[in-house]
């Protein structure tokens, strides 16, 4: 009976609920939909392939060590089946007693496993793509008892994390990342895991289960005598319990005695604890090294994200990113730390659990954490305390062009690998620097690991047995020392756009197919980072690489991103300005005659009293060109070639907003009928499955629809200004008065844009405005500017350089395509700088002043509207806006792909 049959055929009767007649009919409904997706989505695309993993990541030799997830056992108690990291699969026969490795048609990690019947196993797992973090999912079934494994049809499934039986169909159920394919986080499989569909969440919302305080890791760890975190744990019967953990232990209990042993990987534990900031700061080229080259069990806990005791999808999603990265490393486990705890309780914990030889610390920690871990690795007979930092001083330093011998790679293709996957706006640094702050010995270590010297158990390095790189793989390792010096020579001494585009084609065809994708994407970001007004030839350059790589990563997400961000700096509102600024800066540079002097504009906002502390970021107001100059790269049009449709890239939340963005200016050549947006953009704008994109775009889309925008903290209403705010930093004007009267206070606390914290550090935001200007008022939390240093004198006052101040930046996209924004920043002292994705060339007009109380500071700004529009602004005009205080020296690149709860809609009333 297939789904039509069974859906057709069904007929409430007294045997049912209301409930269970719901449930009845969705069931029909979902067994249809696997009807439907069996037999069309299989005819559209094959099987497709996760990306493969890194040369130097031996996949096969690894899994011996690999963190184990989940354990299941046949009903009988005699065949169990665990999974875990590198896709390992382990099976036993003797109910337990003993573990044979089987082949595994997966490399990634698999997160649990469940058993249907005697024969029928499944598991689930999956991984994201780098730079663009894609969540992928993977899907294994084994109708053998678990001997054989082949893939399921996963295709388009994100990411999986848990599987269950539902007692009224006996369907399988996974949960993972929200899919926007699905619009759901819940699947299910009728036919033992080789099809999936969904329905929604029949059940309700899945919730994201949080991560375990380390008290009861500790406590597992105290029961079970093993130093590792226990994953998983089965009751295989009323007197016998499996746990499964790190470095591919399991240990057996016995509920009788209270007993347990040890039956795989006895003894093991870390060498090594690093103790990081969070992913952007870990040390990721000393993990590599310890593990890869000196064979060390390294485990990582971090202090961000927040995911223990209560968790957030991103939040969520950026430590299983992170796992993934170490991972490939060969790294342990990472982990996270309770904020809710005190960092005492939990730096005796975490040690406790791991019983490290060395300590190593980030020195971007506060203070408390990195004294907390130092001093209890220190009082609990630690061997040594290591502190490392980023492009600092040290005692020993570890270059990004290292060459880790053994493994066959330099160490900054592990950096940039690890934080491609982990935290794609982090740009690598040059160095890890060391420093020994405690040493039992006394000897400070003089090798190549930070164990140099110690005592260590062989439980203590990985089992592992690695292949040493060959010759050849050194040669290409050592050839590649010359890129960054390559890559600089292009870019500098290219003399036309065609000369850079032969001189990136060439060096990307002569590089490795395996190291490409990394040299364009670091490619990408060190042109993208030039000033346009110093380099003019910083935006065609960096649209030629865009098209260079949509054109040669076309079968990965990253291609399509690169195409889709190629057409966003080419039509979006925000970049014509920057455009339009390469023209006159090209045509200064061949004028040899000074520019004119031009004269200082009068601030309409200034009042009686000097003190005011109204600051002018910029004296005249730019000239605007009405028809953008548009700057060609090559003849032909950049097309995607691939032969086959990636739905979920084509179905992701930013794709289909950009595409309406582009609908709205029209860039396309042949608009749609009647005007109309595309059908998957108003899926996603009436989706009712919860989701940050549809929050975002959905309330204030409709024009009259003041109300729900009014009653929504994701959205702001602009109220116009009946006259002119006067600029004092206090919202006692008018018109700040009638916007708190139409909405309520807008807290952004979500992660913010430029150092992911778990708060942005804005409380509230107001936005009016009138013909000549728009009007922002911000308040921040005081505790969050704590460096304002004093910046040189200089004869201009704006587009300072605000890296090393804590400071206000506002995010302003115009016409919603979530790619491209204006962007203004300013410190509590009045140091401003304004920029359009980090470029300078746009140079608006705008005012600000501060107002410095005792719990907050508040900002109060005008922007000349033209220099953000060039039409009157109209009621019913929507825009995204985005604030956030960045901290001083955080990273400001921002992410491939935005965070949706860091932006709000602006409707203008």
């Amino acid at each position: 009976m297939n789904g039509w049959t069974l859906l057709l055929n069904f007929q409430p009767t007294a045997r049912h609920t209301p409930r269970q007649a719901q449930l009845t009919l969705r069931i029909g409904l979902a067994a249809a939909m696997v009807y439907i997706t069996t037999v069309v989505c299989g005819s559209l695309r094959a099987q497709a392939p996760l990306e493969p993993t890194a040369a130097y990541t031996q996949t096969e030799a690894l899994r011996e060590d690999a963190a184990l997830r989940s354990i299941a056992f046949s009903n009988d108690g005699q065949t169990a089946i665990a999974v875990g990291d590198h896709g390992v699969i382990l099976r036993s026969d003797d109910g337990g007693q003993s573990w044979q490795q089987q082949p595994s048609p997966a490399e990634c990690s698999l997160a649990d496993v469940i058993w249907i019947n005697h024969k029928n196993v499944v598991a689930v797992g999956g991984q994201y793509d780098r730079i663009t973090s894609l969540s992928r999912g993977v899907t294994l079934w084994s109708d053998d008892a678990g001997v054989s494994w082949r893939r399921g049809a996963d295709n388009e499934l994100p990411r999986l994390g848990r599987l269950a039986r539902r007692a009224q169909d006996n369907a399988i159920i996974a949960t993972g990342d929200w899919s926007a394919i699905a619009e759901s986080r819940e699947f299910e499989s009728h036919d033992a895991g080789r099809s999936w569909s969904s329905t929604g969440e029949l059940e309700g919302i899945p919730a994201i289960q949080a991560e375990s305080k380390s008290t009861v890791r500790l406590a597992w760890v105290e029961a079970t005598q093993s130093a590792m975190v226990v994953r998983d744990v089965v009751e295989k019967n009323a007197n016998e319990l499996y746990a499964v953990g790190d470095h591919g232990v399991i240990v057996r209990g016995d509920r009788a005695s209270g007993q347990w042993q040890a039956i795989r990987g006895e003894h093991r534990h870390a060498s090594i604890l690093v103790i990081a900031k969070d992913p952007s700061s870990l040390a990721w080229p000393l993990v590599g090294s310890e593990t890869l080259e000196s064979h060390q069990r390294v485990a990582i806990v971090l202090q961000q994200p927040a995911t223990v005791g209560h968790s957030t999808a991103l939040a969520q999603q950026r430590l299983d990113r992170t796992r993934q990265a170490a991972m490939a490393l060969g790294a342990t486990s990472v982990d996270t730390i309770d904020p809710a705890e005190a960092i005492e309780t939990e730096a005796r914990n975490w040690l406790a659990i791991h019983r490290p030889a060395v300590v190593v610390i980030d020195e971007a920690l506060d203070p408390q954490t990195a004294s907390a871990f130092s001093q209890t690795a220190i009082a609990n007979g630690g061997s040594r305390v290591v502190r490392y930092g980023l492009d600092a001083a040290g005692d020993s330093t570890l270059h990004r062009n290292a060459m880790l011998p053994f493994a066959g790679v330099l160490a900054g293709d592990i950096w940039d690998d690890a934080l491609q996957i982990a935290s794609p706006a982090t740009v690598a640094k040059e160095t890890v620097s060391l420093r020994v702050m405690y040493d039992a010995s006394g000897n400070p270590p003089r090798g190549e690991s930070v164990t140099t010297g110690l005592s260590l158990s062989k439980h203590q390095r990985l089992a592992a047995k690695l292949t040493k790189a060959n010759r050849r793989q050194l040669q290409v390792v050592q050839a590649r020392l010359s890129e960054s010096k390559r890559v600089e020579q292009i870019i500098h001494s290219s003399t036309t756009v065609d000369f850079f585009e032969r001189g990136i084609k060439t060096l990307l065809n002569q590089t490795a197919a395996r190291d490409q994708l990394r040299l364009t994407w670091n490619l990408y970001r060190r042109i993208a980072a030039l000033d346009a007004n110093e380099f003019p030839n910083a935006i065609p350059y960096t649209e030629v690489v865009l098209a260079e790589s949509a054109e040669r990563f076309a079968d990965h997400s990253f291609g399509k991103w690169s195409a889709l961000r190629l057409a966003a700096i080419k039509n979006s509102s925000e970049w014509q300005t920057l455009h339009a600024s390469v023209s006159r800066s090209l045509t200064l540079a061949s004028n040899t005659a000074p520019p004119a002097a031009q004269p200082t504009a009068v601030s309409p906002f200034q009042i009686e009293t000097p003190q005011s502390g109204v600051m002018q970021a910029s004296a005249v107001s730019p000239l605007r060109v009405p028809e953008a100059t548009t700057i060609q790269v090559g003849n032909k049009r950049v097309q995607q070639t691939q032969a086959e449709v990636d739905l979920a890239w084509e179905f992701h939340p930013l794709v289909l907003i950009a595409g309406e963005a582009a609908r709205q200016r029209g860039d396309s050549e042949q608009l749609e009928l009647m005007g109309q947006a595309s059908g998957n953009y108003r899926r996603l704008l009436a989706s009712q499955s919860p989701n940050p994109w549809t929050r975002l775009i959905a309330v204030g889309s409709n024009r009259d629809d003041h109300d729900s925008i009014a009653s929504s903290d994701s959205h702001v209403v602009a109220i116009p200004a009946e006259g002119r705010p006067k600029l004092d930093g206090i919202n006692d004007d008018a018109c700040w008065r009638l916007s708190s009267a139409n909405q309520p206070t807008a807290n952004w606390a979500s992660a913010n844009q430029a150092n992911a914290a778990n708060d942005t550090g804005v409380s509230r935001i107001q936005i009016a405005y009138d013909d000549d200007y728009v009007y922002f008022f911000v308040r921040c939390g005081r505790s969050a500017f704590r460096h304002d240093p004093t910046t040189k004198p200089t004869n201009k006052n704006r587009d300072y350089d605000l890296s090393h101040s804590d400071r206000l930046w506002i995010s302003i996209d115009t016409d919603q395509d979530l790619m491209t924004a204006y962007q203004l920043q300013v410190t509590p002292s009045g140091k401003t700088r304004d920029s359009i994705d980090g470029q300078p060339g746009w140079q608006p007009t705008w005012y600000v002043a501060v107002q410095d109380t005792a719990e907050s500071l508040d900002f109060e700004l005008a922007v000349l509207r033209r220099d953000l529009t060039e039409l009157p602004l109209q009621a019913g005009q929507s825009w995204f806006v985005s604030a956030a205080v960045v901290a001083a020296d955080a990273e400001t690149s921002l992410p491939p792909i935005p965070d949706p709860t860091l932006w709000k809609r602006t409707t203008f009333r």
